[in-house]
């Protein structure tokens, strides 16, 4: 859990050094290069870790007594678990995205209510990048990376790494899921337009909840990771249509 934080620590660091925020956006190939950088980085930490901990296990089982072998059990991967799990992904994305918006819609209207000014329709620094750049490998490169490598990236991180880390300090799991939404939504604050945190930060919010209850509720990182992906891939879709 360790090296998953700190190779996310460290990505954070590096987008925040070369100036990734609204303030003063990086350019497009080099946001690029920085989120795969990053969302590698964490995956490739993750994997080495599992692969760490898979062989650590295996090693007890054969070394310790037949009684003991029986209770401890390297997880099986099975086509029928992994369908269930995108399933599962793909049913919370779709009741949490009217969720979301709705969230977004509230926030922002009580943002014009009191200040008569209304919240940007681009809520986020990536997808405003991808509208200016138009068809090009490096709009397909952050796509990518946006549908892709950084949810999962995500996902080992703030439901992998920090949910469980908080669960195991002895912090309830209702708690562990709703501490673990706000941070991954605070997170997201330099990337959200100035004038958008009021519609951006409680939606985001409310979506990390959906994962980190997907996350429970599964066990493992696939379904809260499939929605991430359709959540991130609709919000291209849709801001795709708006008018250049």
């Amino acid at each position: 859990m360790c090296g998953i934080l700190l190779s996310g620590i460290v990505g954070a660091l590096a987008l925040r050094i070369l100036g990734a925020s609204t303030e003063s956006p990086l350019a497009p190939s080099s946001l690029l290069v920085a989120l795969v950088a990053v969302s590698l980085t964490t995956i490739s930490t993750y994997l080495v870790l599992q692969y760490f901990s898979r062989t650590e296990i295996k090693n007890q089982r054969s070394t310790q007594t037949t009684e003991l072998n029986t209770s401890i059990r390297v997880p099986t991967i099975t086509i029928k678990r992994v369908a269930k799990n995108i399933a599962i992904g793909v049913v919370g994305f779709l009741i949490v995205w009217p969720l979301v918006q709705v969230t977004s819609l509230f926030g922002g209207a009580i943002q014009f209510y009191f200040t008569d000014v209304q919240a940007p329709t681009v809520g986020h620094q990536f997808l405003e990048t991808i509208l200016e750049q138009g068809n090009n490998p490096i709009t397909w490169g952050l796509i990518f990376t946006i549908v892709i490598l950084g949810p999962l990236a995500e996902e080992i991180i703030w439901r992998g790494a920090i949910q469980q880390g908080l669960k195991q300090i002895g912090m309830p799991r209702a708690g562990a899921i709703l501490v673990t939404a706000v941070m991954f939504a605070l997170f997201h604050w330099d990337a959200v337009p100035k004038l958008g945190h009021a519609a951006a930060i409680p939606a985001l919010a409310v979506f990390g909840i959906a994962l980190g209850f997907l996350m429970e509720r599964t066990g493992r990182l696939l379904g809260s990771f499939i929605a991430h992906a359709l959540f991130n891939c609709a919000n291209i879709f849709l801001f795709s249509m708006l008018p250049q």
